[in-house]
Order: C-alpha cells, then sequence, then structure tokens
C-alpha cells in the first residue's frame, strides 16, 4: 500500500513539474512575443519620428552641428537657414539626412521639413576677386550680409580670396553664398593674383524719366522716351553682357572696396511718373535699374520688382520757385530743419534707402548737410560724365537720356 501511495505521489510530482514547466514555457513564449511587439512599435515610432523630420527642403531649428563625410565633427550651422537634403532610406538606426548643398550632414533632430525655397544670391559672382587672401582664426564665425547673423561656426581656418572689402571685415564666398568675415576672427592676409578679367575704372549712370507707350501721345517732353528707344538701350545691354547694380554697389566701387567688370552700368529713372512701365521691360531683359521715388507722389508697391531698387527724390520737396538758385528746389535753401524731416520721411518710407537724387539736379553745401544728417550716403546730380573711384560720394555725376539720343550716341555715353 505504501508503494502505490509513493508510486501516486511521484506521478502526481511528475504531472506537477510538467505542467509548470509547460506553463512556464508558454509564459515565456508569451513575454518574447510582448518584447518582440514592443520593439516593432518602438522601431515604427523612431523611423515615423525620423521621417517627421525629413523633406527635401529642411529648415535649422537651432543652432546646429554640422558633420563629413566620416561624420566627424564639422563646425555648425546658425537658425533658421534652409537647406536642401538628398535622398535617404529611413531605417531605425538613422542619425543624419545628407545635406546636397553643403556636402555635409546634420543630425535629423536639428531640422524641420518647410515649404520655403532655397534661394542662392549670384550677383556676387559678376564681382572680380581682389588680388588678396585672407587666413582665419580657427572657430571663424561666417555672417550673412547684415554682418549680424552669424550662419556657420567653422571648427578650422579656411584661406579664401576677398570678394568685397569693409571697415570691419571682409565679404568672401563660402559655399556658393557671399559670406561676412569680422577683423577679429582674421589671422592674416596675403597678396595672391585671383583675376584675370577686364576691370572697369568708371561706370556710367545713365538717367531717364518718363517712358510712354505706343498710342501715347501725352507725353512731349525731351526727357520722354518712347518703348522703341529704351527697348534698343536695354537690347544693346543685353547683347553686350553688361551688368546692371545698383546704389549701393556703386559706393562700393567709389571707395575702392569693389572691383567691377568692364561692361558696367547703373541705369536711373526719376520721379516716378509713368516708371511702372519700364518693369516689363526691365523683367523681360533681366536688367537692375533704380527708381528715385519723390516718395508722397507714388507708393512705392507699385513699382515692386526684384529688377527695381526704390531710392529717394525727397519726399515731398520736388517743387521749383521755392528758391532763388537754378530752378529753385527747395532742398538748397529751406531751412535744415525742414530738410531733415522732409529727407528723414523719405527714408521712413522707403526703407531705409541710403541714396537721393537732387530735385533738378540742384544741390549745395546746405543740401549736403541735410542729406548727411538726415542718413543718406550718396547724392545724385547731373553733370554728364562717368562715375569714378574717389569721386565725393554727394556729388555723383549722371548722363541724362534724352527722346532725340540715338543709339549710337547712347552707346557712346556707355563705353
Amino acid at each position: 500500500m505504501k508503494k502505490k501511495i509513493i508510486l501516486v505521489i511521484f506521478i502526481l510530482l511528475i504531472i506537477l513539474i510538467a505542467g509548470g514547466s509547460f506553463s512556464f514555457f508558454v509564459y515565456q513564449n508569451k513575454q518574447e512575443e510582448i518584447r518582440i511587439q514592443l520593439r516593432e512599435e518602438k522601431k515604427k515610432k523612431t523611423i515615423k519620428t525620423i521621417n517627421s523630420h525629413y523633406s527635401s527642403t529642411v529648415i535649422t531649428n537651432k543652432e546646429a552641428k554640422l558633420y563629413d563625410k566620416d561624420y566627424k565633427e564639422f563646425g555648425s550651422i546658425g537658425k533658421d537657414e534652409i537647406l536642401e537634403l538628398g535622398e535617404v532610406k529611413i531605417d531605425e538606426k538613422t542619425k543624419y539626412f545628407y545635406i546636397k548643398n553643403l556636402d555635409l550632414n546634420i543630425s535629423y533632430k536639428d531640422v524641420d521639413p518647410t515649404e520655403e525655397k532655397l534661394t542662392i544670391d549670384e550677383r556676387y559672382k559678376k564681382y572680380l576677386l581682389f588680388d588678396l587672401n585672407i587666413t582665419s582664426k580657427e572657430n571663424v564665425k561666417l555672417y550673412d550680409k547684415s554682418k549680424e547673423k552669424v550662419v556657420y561656426t567653422l571648427n578650422n581656418s579656411i584661406d579664401v580670396p576677398v570678394i568685397v572689402k569693409d571697415d570691419d571685415g571682409v565679404f568672401i564666398e563660402y559655399y556658393n553664398r557671399l559670406l561676412f568675415v569680422k577683423n577679429e576672427d582674421i589671422a592674416s592676409t596675403y597678396d595672391k593674383a585671383n583675376n584675370t578679367l577686364e576691370e572697369t575704372n568708371a561706370i556710367p549712370v545713365t538717367c531717364y524719366h518718363f517712358i510712354y507707350l505706343p498710342g501715347d501721345n501725352t507725353c512731349n517732353e525731351i526727357i520722354c522716351h518712347s518703348k522703341e528707344q529704351i527697348e534698343s538701350h536695354f537690347t544693346y545691354l543685353t547683347e553686350n553682357n553688361y551688368f546692371t547694380i545698383n546704389t549701393t554697389e556703386l559706393r562700393l566701387f567709389i571707395e575702392g572696396k569693389l572691383r567691377l567688370p568692364k561692361n558696367t552700368i547703373l541705369i536711373t529713372i526719376d520721379d516716378g511718373a509713368r516708371a511702372e512701365n519700364f518693369i516689363p521691360l526691365l523683367e523681360q531683359y533681366k536688367l537692375n535699374a533704380t527708381l528715385f521715388l519723390v516718395s508722397s507722389w507714388y507708393p512705392k508697391e507699385k513699382f515692386a520688382s526684384p529688377y527695381m531698387e526704390i531710392a529717394s527724390h525727397t519726399h515731398n520737396l520736388h517743387d521749383g520757385g521755392v528758391c532763388s538758385y537754378g530752378q529753385g528746389g527747395g532742398l538748397t535753401c529751406l531751412p535744415m530743419d525742414q530738410l531733415v524731416d522732409d529727407l528723414t520721411k523719405s527714408r521712413e518710407t522707403l526703407d531705409g534707402t541710403e541714396a537721393l537724387c537732387y530735385p533738378f539736379y540742384e544741390f549745395n553745401d546746405h543740401s549736403i548737410e541735410a542729406l548727411k544728417k538726415a542718413g543718406f550716403k550718396m547724392g545724385f546730380a547731373g553733370g554728364q560724365k562717368k562715375a569714378t573711384r574717389g569721386i565725393d560720394l554727394y556729388k555723383i555725376p549722371r548722363i541724362t537720356i534724352h527722346n532725340s539720343t540715338t543709339l549710337n550716341e547712347y552707346i557712346n555715353f556707355v563705353n
């Protein structure tokens, strides 16, 4: 009997052990299934997160580190910079995105998709290099054109040609962009022959007034230009690869801070009446011009175009007979406070322009003092000659174009 009891107990123990082992086995399998499921969910979540940062065009969401092809730290890039990404096969191990326009890498966490487009201003590529290079210090900061926002901070020094000189530093090219290096970040400079192109030593500043379209017979002054006349001038400039600059570029040229190619010109238009008729032609021929606008006469928005710079022709001082000098423009004799008030208002209306054209081309020391007090850096007049380096920035000559100016005369003016 005892043997039977022992046998029954032994069998029950075996059954219990086997059942426990089976239950444990089932439990273990269940736990593994849960772990696999959690890993898959985590993997999907990670991939979804990485994908949420990816787009063909992205914007940096903070100052972010940049990495070379070996994923070694290269430097950093500022916040709110637009980047173009290369295609990438994203998985849960993806850490970086490839920046196509920089040939560098960035952490996926440091960028967000954007609908903004990467725009590259390549005007500077028309400038001639100075025969001068800079070698920067390490950890050099490269600023945008405002000289305030840091675009890149580089771990190593760079050795690059100077494109534009400035009082507190130089502009250089870096990754197809004109960027600024402060004097404090420049270790040394040295002479180097960087340029083989022919440089200009004098720039024609041409002056137009009113353009009238076919069928319009209401413009009968000698400064009224037919569309056909303007087209003949613009055709010549385009066919001869002229670089049409703005007033700031002319100022830098006069100051010796910018070198420009042989065929360079500044096209100016006075007053504002009918000036909107120039815009389709400027855009068609891809030429730039500066409109000296009497800012109380017309809203600047009327002349909005990437090819039209808006500068000042005073706010409301383009009336004759006010002073005894010449045609009597008020800029030559009115009280200084009145002049500065008008000129300041014009600058504020026209987004802080620093260039002004004197009404009737009339100015004196009183006028120039008013311009300086109001913050203008340039004053344009007449004179029928070209602008050269070193001239007085408040006495810049222009060549007035009349409706009787033949194409050959125009060519002689601008050559």
